[in-house]
C-alpha cells in the first residue's frame, strides 16, 4: 500500500510543474510582428466589407414585398389530380397482379381464379415458378422473375 502511495506521489509531484510550465507558455502576449499582421489583417476583413456592402447597395432595387392571390378553385383541382393518380397506381398494382395470375396460369403453375389478389395460393405458384425456372426462389416478382413471366403472359 505504501508503495502505490509514493508512486502517485511522484507523478502528481511530476505532473504538477509540467502542466503548470505549458499552461504559461499559452499565457504569453504575442510578439510585436505578430500583432502588426493581425490588425492589417482585420482591416483588409473590415475594408472588403465595406466594399461589398457598397456594391450590393449599388446593384440591388429597393426590397420589395410581392403578393400573390391564389384563387379558390386551385386546392380542389390538385385535390382532384392527386386521387385521380392514387387511382391509376391502385389499378396498375390490380393489372400487375392480375398479368402475374394469367402468366402463373399459362406456364401451368396456377390453377385458381384470375381475380388480382396475390394470396398464399399465387404465392405458392410464384414460389415454384421460380424454383422450375432457377432463379432465386423468394415468392416475390422482381425483375428477373417479372421477365420470365412476361414470357407466358404473351401466349395468351
Amino acid at each position: 500500500m505504501s508503495k502505490r502511495f509514493v508512486v502517485i506521489l511522484t507523478v502528481a509531484l511530476i505532473a504538477l510543474p509540467l502542466a503548470l510550465v505549458s499552461c504559461k507558455g499559452k499565457t504569453e502576449k504575442m510578439p510585436e510582428e505578430m500583432k502588426t499582421e493581425a490588425s492589417d489583417m482585420s482591416q483588409d476583413v473590415t475594408t472588403t466589407q465595406t466594399q461589398e456592402a457598397q456594391v450590393m447597395q449599388a446593384t440591388e432595387p429597393a426590397q420589395t414585398v410581392a403578393t400573390e392571390t391564389i384563387p379558390p378553385t386551385a386546392a380542389p383541382q390538385v385535390t382532384e389530380n392527386i386521387q385521380a393518380a392514387a387511382a391509376q397506381a391502385v389499378t396498375a398494382v390490380h393489372d400487375r397482379s392480375k398479368d402475374i395470375q394469367a402468366a402463373l396460369k399459362n406456364a401451368g403453375f396456377y390453377a385458381g381464379a384470375v381475380d388480382g389478389k396475390i394470396g398464399p395460393k399465387t404465392k405458392k405458384a410464384i414460389e415454384a415458378f421460380q424454383k422450375a425456372k432457377g432463379l432465386k426462389v423468394d415468392g416475390k416478382v422482381g425483375p428477373k422473375t417479372w421477365a420470365e413471366l412476361e414470357k407466358y403472359l404473351k401466349q395468351q
